[in-house]
């Protein structure tokens, strides 16, 4: 029992407590950031099981290093035993190293041991029940939806930005339906290009409904492909192919959100579309969408080409606000890059959105 006091004031003395405390504060503040730095990424969530992994091997290192060393004023020290042989140590050195560094793995691994249970043990068990919940008659009263990054299926793989640019504005659509909860454009992104579960993707965002499509563009033709799937059964509840030319894009928008709420068995008053179309012209559009496909880089060199589509949008359709929106925003986010003068930037921003909200009072929401 002395030889664990010894050792338990051992470890007061050479403040090992203290920085496994401080590990831990560490570790918890990482663990708020990591997660949307995942999703800017595009990460799976393999990396943030790795970051836990990392830090709960940190706490054995901490334990092991702040025993042998002290931090001062003057630096890094190593810190002096207490008595010749150590406090709590056996009379054979050898033998009382390895049982020494037993014990500070002990520590450390008993300091780890409740953030990897919460992490790995207890979410599991915590989301199953509401699973359960998800699937009762709540969640078939509240409908809901997520709308996935449509695929680029043309020859030339060349239309990503025209694909992204048809999910957002079909998700914009239906987030304007009474009664429907649709998913967050960063979180359904966030599987883009995954070829993850149906299932495991309804569950991670809580919801029902899953959207999915295609998109094949040659010439002025257009073939949009989709498919509502049902998450609970994994079963298609709705699925279409609409063979258009590229100048009734506005129009099959609205033809799949209608499709869509109807194949929900939403009850409105007036079915979705869009009331009042930001441009006529399409080959704005066709421009605001590679802007717009450009801007979600958030790259300063990304940035700049986003600006020089959206002008262009402007210059094919000076009333489109907004491309001058757009324009505002691209110009706006480049100013928190050190090397530009934000100033003058800030006052270019400002002047394309007070622009855009002149030409069309909705414009600048």
């Amino acid at each position: 029992m002395d030889r664990w006091q010894q050792f338990i004031s051992e470890l007061r003395r050479r403040r090992v407590f203290r920085a496994l405390v401080g590990w831990g504060i560490v570790s918890f503040a990482v663990l708020q950031v990591i997660e949307p730095i995942m999703h800017g990424f595009g990460l799976g969530d393999w990396t943030l099981k790795v970051v836990v992994g990392l830090l709960a091997l940190g706490f054995p290192v901490t334990a092991a290093l702040s025993w042998a060393y002290d931090l001062r004023r003057t630096g890094i020290e190593r810190t002096p035993a207490a008595a010749p042989e150590g406090p709590g140590m056996p009379e054979r050195p050898r033998t009382g190293r390895i049982r020494l560094a037993l014990l500070l793995l002990g520590l450390g691994v008993a300091a780890a041991a409740p953030g990897l249970v919460y992490f790995f043990v207890w979410p599991g068990a915590a989301r199953r029940p509401a699973e359960k919940v998800e699937a009762g008659p709540a969640a078939r009263a509240a409908p809901s939806i997520a709308v996935l990054a449509f695929a680029d299926m043309s020859p030339g793989k060349d239309q990503e930005y025209f694909a992204d640019g048809l999910t957002e504005e079909l998700l914009n659509l239906l987030a304007k339906v009474p009664g429907l909860r649709v998913a967050a454009r960063t979180s359904a992104f966030a599987f883009k290009g995954k070829n993850e579960d149906v299932a495991q993707i309804g569950q991670k965002l809580h919801v029902a409904h899953i959207l999915e499509g295609s998109v094949r563009k040659a010439g002025d033709q257009i073939r949009i492909t989709t498919q509502l799937i049902n998450v609970s059964d994994g079963f298609h509840v709705w699925s279409e192919t609409y063979d258009r030319r590229i100048t009734d894009v506005f129009a099959v928008q609205d033809e799949i959100a209608k499709a869509v709420v109807s194949a929900l068995k939403l009850q409105l008053l007036e079915a979705p579309g869009s009331k009042q179309r930001p441009t006529v012209s399409v080959e704005a559009h066709d421009l605001y969408l590679k802007g717009l496909y450009l801007w979600n880089q958030r790259s300063p060199d990304a940035l700049l080409r986003a600006a020089d589509f959206f002008r262009e949008a402007i210059r094919a359709d000076p009333g489109y606000a907004l491309a001058y929106v757009g324009l505002a925003d691209a110009i706006q986010v480049r100013t928190g890059y050190a090397w530009i003068r934000s100033s003058e930037l800030s006052a270019q921003a400002k002047a394309a959105a007070l622009h855009g909200r002149r030409t069309h009072p909705w414009g600048s929401c």
